[in-house]
């Protein structure tokens, strides 16, 4: 009889996981959503050295707020229990924290940077988006002291070359841990900024959206500045009918350069003040920046 070798092989019509560490965990638990038609996919892992740890799918995600003591995985939409693959996919996660402490050997800045500061005391799970230009950091409802947020963002440029947003999340305020699903009209068409006005004799800011063949405007005080120029651009998103309802959060330059672009991130959050969306754009000046910024948040 000829020896029995265990390897992993791919359906045809799959890509082909690669990477180590977590990047193999990730783009195991991706491969899990994407067979399932999962929007998200949250391995728990009560990791010795680090405590209680949440992956999360698709990557760059944060997961939902009323897990509580679970353990093993969560899944949205929920399904049936008996699912080998999403075991499996949660051992991988298991198996590449561990080995992480023990012989880190990263395979890019993302993950060197989400080690880095899931090693911090209470912090359970970090969202990082694919260009690192933003970083949240989720930690358990009973972290304690005040120099967490600060340690964080100093990890976060001590690893990232270029600017970047560093956002902490306490797990208690989230509120419930589906996410508003909410549908934008159909045949919406992909969001375009037409137009960004200001009008210094009514103190206004003017932007005007096309989504397909609907264009709507939004209005907001000029005075009110990068929050302003957010608030505009989601007044004329809500003109959209069925467009689900989006308030700012937090809207901040985090870069001007030599050549006088300026860079703004917004977060978005919805009505339960849970955060659902960031956002970075660009633009000669602040308020374009930030109008740009808040339609990438709208479409994610």
């Amino acid at each position: 009889m000829p020896e029995a070798h265990l390897r992993a092989v791919n359906p045809p019509e799959g890509a082909s996981l690669g990477g180590d560490g977590l990047a193999l965990a990730y783009a195991t638990l991706e491969r899990v959503c994407a067979e399932h038609g999962l929007g998200r996919l949250t391995v728990v892992v009560d990791d010795p050295s680090l405590g209680r740890q949440l992956l999360v799918a698709p990557r760059g995600s944060l997961p939902p707020g009323n897990l509580g003591d679970a353990v093993g995985w969560f899944a949205e939409p929920p399904f049936g229990a008996e699912h080998l693959d999403v075991d499996l996919a949660a051992t991988v996660c298991r198996q590449a924290l561990r080995l992480a402490n023990l012989e880190p050997n990263p395979a890019g800045p993302a993950d060197v940077l989400e080690l880095a500061l899931r090693d911090l005391a209470g912090v359970e799970a970090v969202a990082i988006d694919a260009a690192l230009d933003i970083v949240r950091v989720r930690v358990g409802s009973t972290a304690i002291g005040d120099d967490l947020a600060p340690h964080a963002l100093r990890l976060a440029r001590a690893h990232v070359d270029h600017s970047v947003v560093v956002e902490l999340v306490r797990s208690d305020e989230f509120g419930s841990a589906t996410a508003d699903a909410s549908p934008v009209s159909a045949g919406a068409g992909a969001l375009e900024v037409v137009a960004v006005r200001t009008e210094p004799s009514s103190g206004e800011l003017e932007v005007h959206l096309r989504a397909g063949d609907v264009r709507t405007v939004g209005r907001a005080q000029l005075a009110r500045g990068l929050i302003g120029a957010a608030d505009a651009t989601l007044a004329a998103w809500h003109a959209r009918p069925g467009a689900p309802q989006r308030a700012v959060r937090w809207a901040r330059t985090v870069e001007t350069s030599a050549t006088g672009r300026f860079v703004v991130a917004v977060a978005l959050e919805d009505s339960r003040n849970v955060t659902v969306a960031h956002g970075i754009g660009s633009g000669s000046n602040p308020l374009d920046a930030a109008v740009a910024a808040t339609v990438d948040a709208l479409l994610r």
